[in-house]
Order: structure tokens, then sequence, then C-alpha cells
């Protein structure tokens, strides 16, 4: 038959026959395998989920009995490469309008873009490590170069020029001239610590240049969300209690490039990329360049610092309010990128050695977007989840908000790459706040960056040593996170995994406590992205696959894979 001899030449192909079925008339086939066993499944739970195993072909039988459901595959492909696939099954067991969606990460022109640093800041934080071997290649050692301490910022006294962009060779192509604003210590777990910000003069007062502009009342309550006398009740206790310091004296001690230790912290407002958008673009970002001696980048601020963009920054709804979308999102920014700064610290400077090419990318940001949902409540913002921050439940129904309406749009997407597109961010939001909510919330974070892993071996070091993940590995994480999105319409669904608790779930780690809300994706706009036809299973990513809705009876299930995908069925 042209069938059989289809499947043949296909690499990967699976076949669906369905008998008994809701609505639809009785269809028997002849398995791709005869001899291979078939794994039985008994439907007897109001949703049920089984492994189907990670054999090339896989032979199934799920009784449904005479109680109506609807049956979902979730095909997890561990390998580095994709697998194609082939999907032919009894058209009337399917309903009509079938998802195929192309990956597409703009399909909300509607909704504002944010992105959290350009391309040429992230080569740099990750190709930090090379800098610091070339300039040791070459037998140099910036102690040997005497620098002088810099003055103590004074507010609205103390002028500068910053440089905002470099070349290859370090050196700056680009500065803006700013004023100090906010000059604050406060006393910390870590001692006392003194954040500066600075506001580019193009980008202040009423009669400044730009389309929105900076003001003082502005400046002292981003000052106030950032570090507060008192404790844990700022960004600055949150995130570092999670992941501690952000620099220290053993910095410069392992690497005499590295700038010492002041104890202070600066936020640049100014244009990013000089764009003057209100509603969209590059909203904040930490550059390690600034933790380098100007010996070794001549285009170094020399200061611990971020960027932010003041344009965004100063955009309120009508006036001004610091609970205004673009402020909170400012502030919810500053703890991303936070985490990031923390990060070159505690890992790649203090944990890593100097070969190492520093933590995946998609790990990192994925500590950062989680970081985020942790603290969504506490800056009193609507977070990933797009929803209040005083509703714990999962929202609305058609929400278009928060990170997870593009998250259902590209959830085949592989996990561990990372194209520097907005989907990349919310995949990897989706992951964390799986990963947080079923082993060990806030905790897991720490234990993520404070190991000597690059890349899924710094999660699982984590994973393995909370409560729920002893004895995991990646491959099972892979496809309970599928499980968990398609039972994300279940409040609490037993032992299973799960996005959804009904209402907030409180994780307390050292001196603080988050709220972590439910989540389901079926309450976005899109919806998740359910496919009723084959498509390409990415290189460690998960592609859902609906069999049917309304099933009864016995249904016969044979797949054709590649050996390293695991099939996994869901009945709900």
């Amino acid at each position: 038959m042209k069938l059989h001899t289809l499947f043949i030449i296909l690499l990967s192909a699976l076949v669906f026959t369905l008998n008994g079925c809701g609505g639809g008339s009785s269809s028997t086939s002849t398995p791709i395998n005869p001899t291979n066993p078939t794994v039985e499944v008994t439907i007897t739970d109001d949703y049920q989920v089984e492994s189907l195993g990670t054999e090339n072909t896989i032979n199934a039988k799920v009784s449904l009995g005479n109680t109506a459901k609807d049956l979902y595959l979730i095909l997890s492909n561990n390998a580095n490469t994709s697998a194609s696939s082939t999907i032919v099954h009894n058209a009337k067991v399917v309903e009509s309008g079938a998802q195929s969606k192309s990956i597409s990460p703009t399909h909300f022109m509607k909704n504002p873009m944010i992105l959290r640093a350009p391309q040429y800041v992230r080569e740099f934080n990750k190709n930090l490590k090379t800098l610091l071997q070339k300039k040791r290649g070459i037998g140099y050692q910036a102690k040997s170069i005497n620098t002088t301490k810099r003055a103590k910022d004074v507010a609205n006294s103390s002028t500068s020029s910053f440089c905002v962009e470099i070349n290859n060779n370090g050196d700056c192509t680009s500065y803006t001239t700013a004023t100090a604003r906010s000059v604050i210590d406060v006393s910390t777990e870590f001692g006392e610590k003194t954040l500066n910000i600075w506001v580019s003069d193009d980008s202040f007062g009423s009669g400044c240049s730009k389309k929105k502009c900076v003001t003082q009342n502005m400046v002292d309550q981003l000052t106030n969300s950032f570090l507060l006398a008192g404790e844990d009740n700022d960004i600055y206790d949150w995130v570092t209690n999670i992941y501690e310091e952000e620099w220290g004296s053993a910095a410069e001690a392992k690497y005499s490039e590295l700038i010492p230790e002041d104890d202070e912290i600066t936020i640049l407002l100014t244009d990013i990329v000089g764009d003057n958008s209100p509603t969209g673009g590059v909203i904040g970002f930490f550059w390690s360049k600034d933790n380098l001696n100007k010996a070794t980048v001549s285009g170094s601020n020399e200061r611990i610092m971020f960027y932010a963009d003041a344009v965004m920054f100063a955009n309120g709804e009508d006036g001004w309010d610091i609970d205004d979308f673009w402020p909170k999102e400012m502030i919810s920014t500053l703890a991303h990128e936070f985490q990031h700064m923390i990060h070159f610290y505690q890992k790649t400077i203090l944990l890593l050695d100097a070969n190492s090419e520093g933590t995946d990318v998609w790990i990192n940001e994925m500590l950062s977007e989680t970081t985020e949902d942790l603290i969504a409540t506490k800056i009193r913002h609507i977070g990933p989840r797009g929803i209040e921050y005083t509703d714990g439940s999962d929202g609305p129904t058609g929400n278009t908000d928060g990170r997870y309406p593009l998250f259902n749009e590209n959830n085949t997407l592989s996990l561990t790459a990372w194209d520097n597109q907005l989907a990349d961010y919310s995949k990897v939001n989706a992951f964390g706040a799986y990963l947080i909510r079923n082993y060990g919330g806030a905790k897991l974070l720490h234990d993520i960056m404070h190991n000597a892993h690059i890349d899924e071996q710094a999660i699982m070091d984590a994973v393995n040593k909370s409560a729920e993940g002893s004895g995991k590995t990646f491959d099972n994480l892979l496809s309970e996170w599928g499980t968990a999105v398609l039972l994300s319409n279940i409040e609490s669904p037993g032992n299973l995994p799960t996005y959804n608790t009904g209402w907030f779930t409180d994780t307390t780690y050292e001196n603080s406590t988050y709220e972590m809300g439910s989540i389901n994706f079926f309450n976005y706009d899109p919806l998740p992205t359910i496919y009723t036809r084959a498509g390409t299973v990415q290189a460690q990513g998960n592609y859902y696959y609906k069999v049917g809705a309304d099933l009864t009876g016995d249904v016969t299930i044979t797949l054709k894979l590649n050996g390293q995908t695991e099939a996994t069925l869901i009945a709900k």
C-alpha cells in the first residue's frame, strides 16, 4: 500500500487508528510493526497521564470505556537535533479547526515590544571570559595601572559623561551627559549600600527633548522601589535574599581586570538606542563591561550599574504614577537585570573558572524571568502572568497580557535554543514558572545559580536537591512540563505536575516569602497551540497533538519515533 511505502521513506512517523470513537465510524489498520508489544492503558480517572515510552515504534491500546474523554499526545524530543514526523489518522475522529500555526513572535502587534538588552550587550556579557583570557595572553595585568578613586556622587550636583556604546576593541563610540539626581545610603543585609540614580540631561525636566521627560518625583519613587531603609521592602532585599550579594572584594582578588568593591549601585536613566519610544523597545539591561577597569576596556564606566530607558519609565497613562504600567514594568525589569548582575559575580566570577563560557543564555534568562514572577505581587504589578497582583487565581479568559499569549503561540520552540526573540523570553518564563511551582520555589532559583554547572545540569543539580526532585532527569522535566501545560486548566491535579492551585502558593526562603499565582494557559488568547497534524518536534522541545474529542471505547495508537522522543498520553 502507498501508506506503508511512505512509512519506510520517512525518518520519523506516527500513525493513529481509532476504533469506537464517539461521533465517528470505527476503523482498523495494521500496526507498522505487528511484533512490537502493545502498551495497554485503561482510563479510569477524570484525568490521566501515561508515558508510552521512547521506543522507535510504539503500539498502544487505550480503553476509554463509555465516559467520553479528550485524548492528547505530547511528544518530547530529548535529542539535540529536531525530528520530523508524519501523522495519519481517521479524519472523522478529530475536530475541525485544526491548529497548525507558524512560529511567529510578532502576532500581537497591539502589545508593547519589550526586550531586555541589545544583542551587542548580550554578546559582551557572554564573551567576557574570552576577553579576560586575551588580556592575560599578552601578559597584561590591570593592577599595574594606578587608578584614581572616584569621588562620591552628589545629588543634583555631580555631572558626568557615560559611555553607552563601544566598538569591538572596547573603545567608546557614544556618550551621554548625565546628572546625578538621587544618592542614598541604606543599611542592608550585606552592609551599607549606596544607590546612585543618574538621568541623561536630554531626558530630565519638563522641557527635555524627549517625548516623555523624567522628573525628580519619578526619580525619588524609583529610588524607594529599589533601595529603601528597613528590611524586606525593596527590590534589593527581595532579589539578594534569593541570590546573595551583587559584588565584592573577591572579584578583583580573582581577576585584576575587574573594578574594586565600593558598595555602590548606579542606575542610568537614558534613551536607550535613541529611539525616543515611550511604548516599546529595549527597556533596560546590565552590561558587564562596566565591571572592568578602563585599562582593560576603555569604554567602561567603572561602576556596578544598570541602564534603564528614561522615555518608557516616564510614560504614564494620565500624567504619571508609580503604579502605571510602564513605571511598574521598569521596576520589574530592574529585578530581572539585578539577577543578571548578581549572576555575573556569584557564578561567572566566583564559581566558574577562566575557561568557562558562562551559563547558557536560556538558563540565565530563565532565572531573571522567574524572578519577575516571584516579585510581581511585592511590586504590585501584573507580572508575567498578566493578572492583577491581588488575584491569585488563574485569571479571566481571553487574557492577552503577560508572557503567556506569546508562549501559547510558540510552545513548540526548543527550550534550550536562544535566538534573542521575544518568544524566547516567554518559553523560558513558562518553564521557570513550572519549575518553581513544582520543585522548591525561591530556593530552587538560588540553587541553580550557586553550582558550578553552566547547562541543564545546573537545573538538575538544584532539582535533585529538592524534596520532590530526587532522581529526576532533564528528560523527565521536559515531558512533565508539557503535561503541566495541558493540565493547567485543571485546579490542583493531585500529584501530577501543576501550574494551577486555584490561588497563591507561598514560597519562603531565608528572610522573605514570595507568592506564586495560578496559571491556566487556556485562559489566554491565543489558546495553546495544539496540532491535529504532524510537524517537526524541535530538539529538546515539546509537540502537542490532539487525538480527538469526546472519545469512547478502545483507541489503538501506533507511533514511529526517533528513539529519543518520549510519547506521553493525556486523557481529560
